[in-house]
């Protein structure tokens, strides 16, 4: 069979040649980011080292909002109502629509249970009990709002994330985009933005924040960002001490 083959390609070079140029044309997949990490448990094939997808982190997964959107990391404000005198936000997303103030948590596992107007929530795997995250973030979010100027009536969405290895099982009104209190999965996060901003659209159609208008609420949020490194100690300690 093999010869037959062979002795084909001989006698028609020009067929060998379509299906050299055909496959060539094939679009090619780029394989899942991976990174090496150390295993707990030992493996004949790869020794004490497995193979893990590589998880983008959150300042990662906005970067791939569309180019209008504005994107802020690692804000510290003042904020007169904390007991540390500032407020530490995640993120900040300012788009056409809205600003998003986000929250990332780290939990990993257990499942997290909890309503919307609770103040204490539950996670399976731990006996101690979760302040309600959305009601610890209003903080945040009243702190954004109150630096924001002129635009103080824009809308803002809170939204706190959580990784998928753990399973969140709250109020459904918290999971829906017609609500301004989100929470998700981190890997909802930009797919969630762009289906609030889209509802946002029909709702107030009106509302629109132009390219000047979203410069312009970049600048003031960045303005009083504090990057001084020992208040940003001070309010960590303080923080430490009031958890």
């Amino acid at each position: 069979m093999f010869k037959k083959i062979l002795s084909l390609f001989k006698s028609q070079p020009e067929l060998a040649n379509q299906i050299t140029a055909s496959a060539s044309s094939l679009p090619s997949t780029a394989p899942i980011p991976t990174r090496m990490v150390r295993s707990k448990r030992k493996t004949k094939s790869d020794g004490d080292w497995t193979r893990q997808p590589e998880e983008p982190s959150t300042a990662q997964q906005l970067h791939g909002l569309p180019g209008e959107y504005k994107v802020l990391n690692d804000l510290l404000v003042a904020n007169s109502k904390s007991r540390s005198g500032y407020s530490s936000i995640d993120h900040v997303v300012i788009g056409p629509r809205g600003i998003f103030v986000i929250e990332t948590r780290n939990l990993t596992t257990g499942e997290i249970r909890g309503g919307r107007r609770e103040a204490n929530w539950t996670v399976s795997s731990s006996r101690i009990k979760m302040y309600n995250p959305l009601m610890q973030h209003r903080g945040h979010v009243e702190a954004i709002q109150a630096h924001l100027g002129d635009y103080k009536r824009v809308r803002l969405v809170s939204m706190v994330t959580f990784t998928n290895r753990c399973r969140i099982s709250v109020d459904p009104a918290v999971r829906y985009v017609n609500s301004d209190e989100l929470i998700i999965y981190d890997h909802e996060l930009v797919e969630t933005i762009l289906r609030k901003t889209e509802r946002l659209e029909t709702e107030v159609p009106e509302t629109l924040y132009k390219e000047q208008d979203i410069q312009a609420i970049y600048n003031l949020l960045s303005a009083v960002n504090s990057t001084d490194p020992q208040i940003r100690a001070d309010h960590m300690e303080k923080a430490k001490g009031i958890k």
